[in-house]
């Protein structure tokens, strides 16, 4: 067995409810940390340009978001309906609420899949949660956090040797929840149900498949039915490829978000008898480097794996990580674990909160080649968190500067200003 910490000395943590209460919470105070410094603005580029809206005038754009996997913007809705609170307080709310679970989720692949004790699950846990990968991904694609959630709960549902009926359908209901939520997330999940049924030759994982799969597609065929969608990626598919999608800003890409993952990940990999996280690790570097077959087709959105392998990739680096301390003192162990957590704790804290004009250097650095691409920090939505001011105090000197229905022209985003171009290019 391995042991970072002497349970005679942190009784606390031999408790399996206390533990999960504790990870949850480390990962609550972390997604709200940045919310509370850019507060009184919200921070995510698709929080102010698609969620907030969306629950604000539900009733006006319930038509366009049904075609759009709608089932997060039906819970956020529903939790304004049920606490009257505004609509950038319950979009902010669920959000860090669902991190907590997704943190709670890595907790029990550790124990679940990977056999780890209760200290080296949470260890687990809280390394990935202060990733950059994870942290990205929880500015503001907060479906994908709700799926990923889901995903790993499924996961490590599909992972036992016997399924039973009453594992069958926890797998079901988490299956549906994952594919009516987002259309990259379910994609990468059917495949991952598909190549485990076939590797493992299991008929049930193979029923699973073969239903939430078939549900999958009947999703995507009612997106892209609508008349808008059509529309939509009829515009994707004809835009010229933006001159930033190119391999060597998607190289750096990689390098800045996973490249110090890259060597205890491959540890972990080697060290790491389950297969089924492998599957979507796998599939998700293939994506990621999907760019060296077709270097010019930004539909492929090279740059969203390249987050998603990073977030497993955070898992297997982990686990590589727990598997180097196993062979160390408990002493020894135990300071080089909360050393890595530190380090980790201190650059994933930097990214939540450093203003985007002098974000952390590792990010800082490479910033030409990837910031249209990802925030450099979190302390931004459509504009750096400090100019939100600025930009109403402008839009309140035109309302009270201007003529009644006066008309005002602007300049739309083009594709030099960061994460302009992403609407455009988020196919899935």
């Amino acid at each position: 067995m391995w042991i970072l910490i002497p349970r005679s000395r942190y009784k606390l943590f031999a408790s399996e409810k206390h533990a999960v209460i504790l990870v949850f919470a480390v990962c609550i105070v972390l997604r709200a940390i940045p919310e509370i410094v850019a507060y009184p603005y919200p921070i995510g580029y698709d929080v102010v340009n698609y969620y907030i809206p969306f629950v604000a005038n539900f009733e006006e754009n319930w038509s366009t978001a049904i075609h759009q996997f709608p089932l997060y913007v039906l819970i956020l809705h529903f939790g304004q309906i049920t606490t009257f609170l505004p609509a950038q307080s319950v979009v902010a709310a669920v959000a860090v609420a669902m991190f907590g679970i997704f943190g709670m989720s890595i907790y029990f692949v550790g124990r679940s899949l990977l056999k780890l004790n209760i200290i080296q699950s949470m260890f687990l846990a809280v390394f990935v949660i202060f990733q950059m990968a994870v942290l990205r991904t929880a500015w503001d694609l907060h479906r994908d956090v709700f799926a990923l959630a889901a995903m790993m709960f499924a996961l490590l549902l599909v992972g036992r040797k016997y399924t039973g009926l009453n594992g069958i359908v926890p797998i079901l209901l988490l299956g549906v929840l994952i594919v009516a939520a987002d259309k990259m997330i379910g994609t990468l999940f059917c495949i991952s149900l598909v190549a485990y049924a076939i590797i493992n030759k299991r008929r049930d994982i193979a029923a699973i498949s073969i239903f939430v799969t078939g549900l999958f597609c009947l999703l995507l065929l009612a997106s892209y039915a609508a008349s808008d969608s059509l529309t939509s990626n009829i515009e994707v598919l004809s835009a010229s490829t933006p001159a930033f999608y190119n391999p060597q800003n998607l190289l750096a890409l990689f390098a800045v978000v996973n490249g110090v993952l890259l060597a205890p990940a491959l540890i972990g990999f080697f060290g790491m008898k389950s297969i089924i996280l492998k599957i979507p690790l796998l599939t998700s570097l293939v994506g990621s480097f999907s760019w060296f077959v077709f270097p010019d087709i930004s539909l492929l959105v090279a740059d969203r794996w390249i987050i998603i392998c990073g977030i497993f990739l955070s898992i297997f680096a982990g686990y590589g990580i727990l598997h180097v301390l196993k062979n160390l003192n408990c002493k020894l162990s135990a300071f080089v674990a909360g050393s890595v957590l530190v380090s980790f704790a201190t650059i994933g804290l930097a990214y939540a909160t450093m203003p985007y004009d002098s974000p952390f250097f590792l990010y800082g650095l490479a910033r030409d080649d990837t910031e249209e691409f990802v925030p450099v920090t979190m302390q931004f939505n459509s504009v750096d968190i400090q100019d939100n001011g600025k930009l109403l105090s402008a839009i309140d000197w035109i309302n009270q500067n201007t003529e009644q229905d006066a008309v005002i022209l602007g300049q739309k985003q083009c594709d030099t200003q960061p994460f302009s171009s992403a609407n455009r290019r988020r196919c899935w």
